[in-house]
């Protein structure tokens, strides 16, 4: 329970604790998570959004850093969309974009794709965003149509793909809840990028940043969320040993914080409903620790890596939630791992309630027969 509950604390999931990480902005969440995968846009806002549930956000409240240029949405890492602050995103890029490049031309030979074409497309960008200019997805693979490049269907995930994680396009301000491509260098410009004089040192504040938001996690841990290599892991941690140490000996041994080696955390009696991708099962490679490995294939069903809503009580996962809309509300399944006591589900329906307040809808819950 000490490592579920620990987590909480550095997640920004338990404010109230004494230990817990109190956040108060969208950009203090993304700061502080360093990069918070963010495919599903909708999860991705309640993923910063049930970290500030005490600060009253709302969704509009997390657009409106997008609009502010606060936090942005790219690719810096394992090629999937992350949610980072701004000025994180260059150094992040050039730590660890680099590896999600490697054996992709294997994919683009499959769809087409070159790099005289994509590089085409990078003009295509430079000279329709340039000055400022903002546009939709559909808008920009318009005019890579117009260009004479068709790319539709998966060839135009990948040209922004590309473009993104080479440093041309970010996605930035939003315009009717739809986030916007923009040129990076002048959304994100060179005053407001944190560098570093060397690769050591960006390794070291990896390290730290990591395990200040994860910790207790392993060195595999951060080899999974991070794609880099085990030696770089090992450095990372290293490197932030004045205030973490490992719990045991090795890449399996847990580091924590040095303050809470002989320290028992207190549970959080809190029940929590979060996003799917959330950084509490997404941010680590061993998820055992806060969830059964029993249930996993109901949280990830596929074993494709799209997982579900979850409902987390003191720290580990007990059931998932799905949503459908309705003229007037939400409609709230929820789908547990055992039989709901009545104290758990009206702990359960308060959480989900606090979703709705964020995203301004009212819900109603349904309970799903257990899946054991």
């Amino acid at each position: 329970m000490t490592v579920a509950t620990r987590r909480l604390e550095s997640l920004g999931l338990a404010p109230s604790s004494a230990d817990g990480v109190r956040l108060n902005s969208a950009v203090d969440v993304a700061r502080h998570l360093l990069a918070m995968q963010g495919q599903d846009w909708g999860a991705s806002q309640w993923a910063i959004g049930s970290r500030l549930v005490h600060a009253g956000v709302t969704r509009d409240d997390v657009l409106a850093a997008y609009d502010r240029g606060e936090i942005v949405r790219s690719w810096p890492m394992r090629g999937t969309v992350h949610v980072v602050a701004r000025e994180d995103l260059h150094w992040l890029l050039e730590l660890l974009g680099e590896r999600a490049l490697r054996g992709v031309e294997r994919r683009w030979e499959m769809l087409g794709i070159d790099g005289t074409v994509l590089e085409h497309g990078r003009q295509v960008a430079l000279d329709l965003l340039g000055g400022g200019r903002a546009v939709t997805r559909k808008e920009f693979q318009a005019a890579l149509g117009d260009a004479g490049h068709d790319f539709s269907g998966p060839r135009g995930y990948h040209v922004v793909w590309f473009l993104a994680q080479t440093g041309t396009l970010v996605q930035g301000p939003t315009r009717d809840g739809e986030q916007l491509l923009v040129l990076l260098d002048e959304w994100i410009p060179k005053r407001a990028r944190t560098t570093f004089a060397s690769r050591e040192d960006a390794l070291a504040e990896l390290g730290r940043r990591y395990l200040r938001a994860h910790a207790p996690a392993r060195v595999a841990d951060l080899q999974w969320w991070s794609s880099l290599g085990v030696r770089d892991c090992r450095a990372a941690f290293d490197a932030a040993s004045d205030e973490f140490e490992p719990a045991g000996d090795g890449d399996d041994a847990l580091w924590q914080r040095r303050e809470h080696a002989n320290a028992t955390a207190k549970p959080s009696s809190s029940m929590l409903a979060l996003a799917g991708f959330d950084e509490h099962l997404l941010g680590y490679k061993r998820r055992d620790e806060v969830l059964d490995l029993e249930h996993a294939t109901l949280v990830d069903p596929a074993r494709n890596g799209v997982f579900r809503w979850t409902l987390v009580d003191r720290g580990r996962v007990i059931a998932t939630w799905k949503r459908t809309k309705r003229a007037k509300h939400v409609l709230v399944d929820i789908q547990p791992f055992a039989p709901l006591s009545d104290a758990k589900l009206r702990a359960a329906t308060k959480a989900i309630e606090r979703w709705g307040a964020f995203v301004g809808n009212d819900v109603q819950i349904r309970v799903e027969s257990a899946s054991r």
